[in-house]
C-alpha cells in the first residue's frame, strides 16, 4: 500500500496553511538518489500488489481481462522446495509485508504505468483541493511524476551507496551475522558447511538500509531492470559471494526470486523551475564567454612573447 497510504500520511500531515506544491514533493514510498531521480524505500510487497488488483477488479470488474492480467504466477514456488508457501503467499495478511514475487516483466511495468497515474492524480487532486473517486477520468493531469523500472546504471549507482558510519557501527554490534538476506556460510573457508540465511524471502522492510535509506539492494529478491530478463541484486538463494554490485541476474518469465523496486523520475517541472534553470543555464553561457575571451587574450599573449623572443635570437 506503498503509494496511497505513504501519500496520505503525507497529506494528513501538511500544513493546513502551505499552499500545497506538487512539484517539490518527495514521491510517495520512495527516497531522493539526486533532483529527478527517486528510489523506492522498499521493494514492492504482496500488500502493493493487492491494492493494484483491488482497484483493477473495481475499475474493470471479477472477470475482466484487466483484473485477471495482473494475478502473480503462485506456481512458482512449486517449482522449488516451497509448496506450503504457494497456498499462502498471496493471501495470507502474515506474507503481505514480504516482496510480490512471481510477477512477469510486463505485469511490472503495467504497475509502474498504472502507480504513475494514480500519484499524479492524487497529487492533482489535492493541489486543486477535489475529492478523489476511483473511476474519475485522469486524462489531461499534468504527468510530474513516473514510476518505472530503473536502467542498470541507475540500480548500480544506488548499490553503490554503501551504508552510514551509523549504520556500519549497529552492525558491528549486531548478533545478526547476515548483512542481507543472501547465503553465508557460517565459517569461512574452503570447507565452509552449514550456510545460514532464511532460505526464502524476509520483510521488505528487515535488514538494513543503505546511505539513503533503501532496504534489500542486494538479496531478499533480485531487482527487475528496464532490460527485459536481466535483474540485479541477488535473491535469498543466492550466496552472497557470488552478489557485488556489477553481476548481472538472468530470469525468464515469473520466478520466486525476482522482484521489483521502481524509481521515479521527475519529468516536468514547475515555472519557477523551469525560470530557475534558465537563469542557470544564462550564467554558465556568460562565464563560458568569459574563459573564452580570457583563454583568446592568453594565448594571444603567449604568441607575442614568442615573437618578441623570436626577434631576440635573430639580433
Amino acid at each position: 500500500m506503498k503509494s496511497f497510504c505513504v501519500l496520505g500520511l503525507f497529506l494528513i500531515s501538511t500544513l493546513p496553511f502551505l499552499p500545497f506544491n506538487p512539484y517539490t514533493v518527495t514521491p510517495p514510498g520512495t527516497t531522493r538518489l539526486n533532483d529527478s531521480l527517486f528510489v523506492d524505500i522498499c521493494e514492492l510487497s504482496v500488500s502493493d500488489w493487492n491494492e493494484y488488483s483491488f482497484w483493477l477488479k473495481r475499475m474493470y470488474g471479477e472477470d475482466s481481462d484487466e483484473y485477471k492480467a495482473c494475478f502473480p504466477d503462485s506456481t512458482v514456488w512449486r517449482k522449488s522446495i516451497y509448496e506450503q508457501v504457494a497456498k499462502s503467499y498471496f493471501k495470507h495478511p502474515a506474507y503481505y509485508n514480504f516482496p510480490i514475487v512471481g510477477i512477469t516483466y510486463e505485469q511490472a511495468v503495467a504497475y509502474c504505468e498504472w502507480r504513475s497515474i494514480q500519484v499524479n492524480y492524487m497529487l492533482y487532486a489535492r493541489q486543486n483541493k477535489l475529492a478523489y473517486s476511483l473511476k474519475d477520468d485522469t486524462v489531461g493531469i499534468p504527468q510530474i511524476y513516473k514510476y518505472r523500472l530503473p536502467s542498470k546504471q541507475e540500480w548500480e549507482v544506488i548499490a553503490s551507496l554503501g551504508f552510514s558510519k551509523k549504520t556500519l557501527k549497529q552492525i558491528e554490534k549486531s548478533y545478526n551475522p547476515n548483512i542481507y538476506n543472501l547465503i553465508y556460510p557460517r565459517h569461512q573457508g574452503e570447507n565452509a558447511t552449514n550456510a545460514i540465511n532464511l532460505n526464502t524471502t524476509a520483510k521488505v522492510n528487515s535488514f538494513w538500509t543503505n546511505l539513503i535509506g533503501c532496504y534489500h539492494i542486494f538479496g531478499n529478491v533480485a531487482e527487475m531492470t528496464d532490460t527485459k530478463g536481466l535483474a540485479k541484486g541477488g535473491a535469498w538463494l543466492h550466496n552472497a559471494y557470488e552478489v557485488t554490485v556489477d553481476r548481472d541476474f538472468y530470469y525468464k518469465g515469473s520466478q520466486d526470486w525476482v522482484g521489483v523496486r521502481c524509481v521515479c523520475e521527475k519529468v516536468m517541472k514547475s515555472e519557477k523551475e523551469i525560470a530557475r534553470d534558465s537563469l542557470r543555464q544564462a550564467k554558465l553561457e556568460r562565464k563560458f564567454q568569459r574563459d573564452s575571451i580570457k583563454q583568446e587574450k592568453l594565448l594571444q599573449k603567449q604568441e607575442r612573447k614568442r615573437g618578441d623572443d623570436s626577434d631576440e635570437d635573430d639580433d
